[in-house]
């Protein structure tokens, strides 16, 4: 498969195009970034031909895919005309930043008849996996209540500034928030029903939220964002025979369950898949290093090849921007708000 990469910033630099590196059958042959340094920073990187525009990689016949990774207010324009262009989407959460634009784009796939894959690779990492399966097998009982923290800090003035303001497609909502109100619905096989939240912006517009969620099961959600605390991603899952936690900044999970004898709780660890093993061993080379780029991205690719959906779908990506929305509504009413459906 001949894949265009439009957007050349921090996440195709460090995380999609040596993700595709990786994947057989895959050749990336141009990039596009209308920033001739982002341009310059990854042609090592690129075995293809530059451009400046995504037009430019639209036009060529000889692009089946195209990986779009640009700053969020610009998702669903590049997102509908790629469709329009008869190309397979990848795109990069979140799909858009207002239920219109989400419109647009579910328009325009519908009647190219593309595939799309939204970029929550966060449901093919095998630490999330492993902990999913857990779940739904019963072994710690019925879910009760979660807990999650998403924190990414980052200084203003290392901040792109497309990220400072919320109408760019900044926010911690629409950065970090997304991938959790994913997650619940992928872990919980459940909607958000209603939503509460507060959103504060101290730096930037929108840098730390606290949102509160209803499942339409009954599971309460409790959740903080930031971009002005301490590195944090975790989700703790409470049920009726202990307490699950799955840390994306730890290789292994944790059950926190009744002593056998006596008052108290011990933890229990849980021995790693093979994949989650495999995981392990690299991040003694590389601590930071992320398996889930590439196992989305091969989804996508097999996807995109006739084979069955494995990754996030366009739809999760519209109902993750439906709950923001709702979100964002809350805090300027003060009331819970349930998310509108498009």
């Amino acid at each position: 498969m001949r894949v265009g990469v439009i957007g050349c910033g921090t996440v195709a630099y460090y995380c999609h195009l040596p993700a595709l590196r990786r994947i057989r059958g895959v050749k990336v042959v141009a990039a596009a970034d209308p920033d001739e340094n982002a341009r310059k920073r990854v042609r090592r990187k690129v075995r293809g031909s530059m451009h400046g525009s995504a037009e430019e990689i639209l036009e060529r016949p000889d692009i089946e895919a195209v990986i779009i990774s640009v700053p969020s207010n610009l998702h669903a324009d590049v997102a509908v005309a790629a469709a329009r262009a008869g190309k397979h989407i990848y795109l990069e959460k979140p799909v858009a930043t207002t239920l219109d634009d989400a419109s647009r784009i579910a328009d325009a796939v519908a009647l190219a008849g593309v595939t799309v894959v939204t970029g929550f690779n966060r449901r093919l990492h095998p630490l999330y996996e492993q902990a999913r399966a857990i779940l739904r097998d019963g072994r710690v009982g019925d879910v009760r209540a979660v807990q999650t923290t998403c924190s990414e800090p980052c200084r203003l003035s290392d901040m792109p500034a497309w990220k400072r303001w919320r109408h760019t497609g900044g926010g911690v909502l629409l950065d970090l928030a997304s991938h959790h109100f994913d997650l619940m619905r992928w872990f919980l096989d459940d909607e958000i029903g209603v939503i509460g939240a507060s959103i504060a912006s101290a730096q930037s517009q929108h840098d730390s939220a606290s949102v509160q969620m209803l499942m339409k099961s009954g599971v309460g959600v409790q959740s903080y964002f930031s971009f002005r605390s301490g590195p944090a991603d975790y989700l703790e899952f409470i049920c009726e025979r202990g307490t699950l936690r799955v840390d994306r900044h730890r290789a292994s999970l944790m059950v926190l369950e009744p002593r056998r004898f006596g008052y108290g709780a011990r933890r229990r660890r849980i021995a790693p898949r093979r994949a989650n093993a495999a995981w392990r061993l690299r991040r003694v080379l590389r601590p930071g290093g992320d398996p889930s780029y590439v196992r989305a991205l091969r989804a996508f690719v097999t996807e995109a090849e006739g084979g069955p959906r494995a990754a996030a779908s366009l739809e999760d990506g519209i109902r993750s921007l439906e709950a923001i929305v709702a979100a964002e509504e809350s805090a300027r009413s003060a009331r819970p708000v349930p998310p509108q459906r498009i």
